[in-house]
């Protein structure tokens, strides 16, 4: 992806007769702005590599000579470039105007002393996880991803050595950490911990960038199973952090991941007690099939994810799981009316009374009386929002740092989309989003009408319409009352 937009961006400089004498310029001087906190480390390793960059570009520039003198600097500072060690250490936003995100990608180990068991119970296990993946552009799209773990016998390991032997960024490793303390704390006082293996975990994209706490609950179902023994059901997926002491918290992104599940023909999810509220925004966006395609539960700990993952459930759990389906396939046939039959809700109730934590019967429920939410939650609306300006965002974020309009046609066609994309949640955002939502339409509208009175007067109106809808977001950003439920 990175290099297409790498092929794009040197199109766009072609086509709009911008040089390469001129980018070395540009180049030059942010490398000026770079250098301006001389006690800055990270700073100076990235001038070096921009000068390098520089230099290469152009081989006599009228900056070649102050470029060669800061590289001479540099190095004499003990920073010098290295192309090779670069590589696989790249700092990772999730989205250009968040200074949110980022930190090192690579294969994470954590370590159980050994114990006196003499084996684990199973050696391989796998569970559906569900995250939320970035796109080109900045969209956000739910995924259902599976885990596996794989455990081996390894004559040179001590106790057991849980891998994950990928890429994955610091809250996945962190989650890790959490999952290998929750397994101690459990199966240890048990004497069910062995000694000599080694756990390799692999998500089934194995070249998708991993990172986020969302995939923690889902890695400890499916590291307990290892201990236990127990089968899990492959139409159950999960989404959540996890913590040493087995509790579920509350992730980002929970209607898409929803939909992730739902496109992987998925039964049952589970989502953290602290996002009840996200599964309302699939009622607002979504109506009420993907509730009737899909059973929703919320999990406060461990013991109801379990409850809810084994390929064997209880007497309880099955039953309240085919009472629902009963519903469900009486409104598949009947139509939507039959949510207002009486013996319809009673079967709902039933079944909350059974499962307090069974969301989709809670909501069903609250839709045939005429309760059902109307608006996204505060999480839902940031979500939605951001989601479907991101591309616009970017594009105009570009657009302020060249000064200059470019790609007319194709902004144009994106604000377009965007625009569309907007218009489907105007009325159904939050009450504290309206402005916000608003702000990003008009910015929109902006984009999509072009130059008109010239360039100059458009990237001052463009400029105008970014730093209202910027300064909105940064007002909800900072609302304590918008960043407690955002944290739950």
């Amino acid at each position: 992806t990175t290099f297409e937009q790498l092929k794009e961006d040197a199109e766009a400089y072609g086509a709009s007769n911008t040089s390469k004498e001129r980018l070395v310029g540009n180049i030059y001087s942010g490398i000026r702005t770079l250098l301006k906190k001389d006690d800055n480390e990270d700073n100076k390793i990235c001038a070096a590599y921009c000068v390098d960059v520089a230099l290469r570009l152009v081989e006599d520039h009228r900056y070649t000579d102050r470029l060669e003198g800061l590289r001479d600097e540099l190095k004499a500072d003990g920073v010098e470039v290295d192309w090779e060690q670069l590589k696989g250490h790249a700092v990772i936003k999730e989205v250009p105007w968040n200074r949110g995100g980022g930190g090192r990608m690579e294969p994470r180990t954590e370590k159980m002393p050994p114990g006196p068991a003499k084996k684990l119970a199973t050696n391989q296990s796998s569970i559906v996880g569900l995250v939320v993946v970035t796109l080109g552009g900045g969209k956000q799209a739910g995924a259902a991803n599976e885990i596996i773990a794989t455990a081996l016998k390894q004559e040179n390991v001590k106790g057991v050595v849980f891998k994950i032997d990928q890429k994955v960024g610091d809250m996945m490793g962190n989650s890790l950490k959490s999952i290998r303390d929750f397994l101690r704390v459990t199966y240890e006082p048990q004497d069910m911990v062995p000694d000599g293996y080694e756990v390799n975990i692999v998500f089934q994209d194995r070249d998708q960038r991993v990172d986020g706490p969302s995939a923690g609950t889902a890695m400890a179902l499916m590291l307990d199973a290892l201990f236990t023994g127990d089968n899990l059901d492959e139409k159950f997926a999960c989404t959540g952090g996890i913590t040493p002491n087995g509790k579920t918290t509350k992730i980002g992104g929970v209607a898409a991941k929803i939909r992730g599940a739902t496109r992987r023909k998925c039964k049952i999810v589970g989502v953290p007690e602290g996002n009840a509220g996200g599964v309302n925004d699939i009622l607002v966006l979504d109506g009420i099939q993907q509730l009737l395609d899909i059973q929703v539960f919320t999990m406060k700990d461990i013991e109801q994810a379990r409850a809810l993952s084994r390929a064997t459930k209880s007497t309880e759990v099955q039953s309240t799981l085919d009472d629902f389906n009963a519903v469900a396939e009486v409104i598949a046939d009947q139509g939507e009316k039959m949510l207002k039959n009486d013996r319809v809700q009673e079967k709902l109730e039933a079944v909350i009374k059974k499962m307090p934590n069974h969301i989709s019967a809670k909501l069903l429920l609250e839709f045939a009386r005429g309760n059902a939410p109307e608006h996204l939650s505060v999480g839902g609306s940031f979500h939605e929002i951001d989601s479907r300006s991101s591309g616009v965002f970017s594009r105009v974020q570009m657009m302020m740092f060249r000064n200059k309009f470019h790609e007319g046609k194709a902004a144009s066609e994106d604000a377009k989309s965007a625009l569309e994309e907007l218009k489907e949640i105007d009325g159904k955002v939050h009450e504290k989003f309206e402005k916000y939502l608003k702000g990003a339409v008009e910015l929109c509208e902006a984009l999509e009408d072009g130059i008109g009175d010239g360039e100059k007067e458009f990237l001052k109106h463009l400029k105008k319409k970014w730093e209202a809808v910027q300064g909105e977001r940064k007002r909800l950003s900072e609302d304590p009352a918008i960043r407690e439920e955002l944290m739950g």
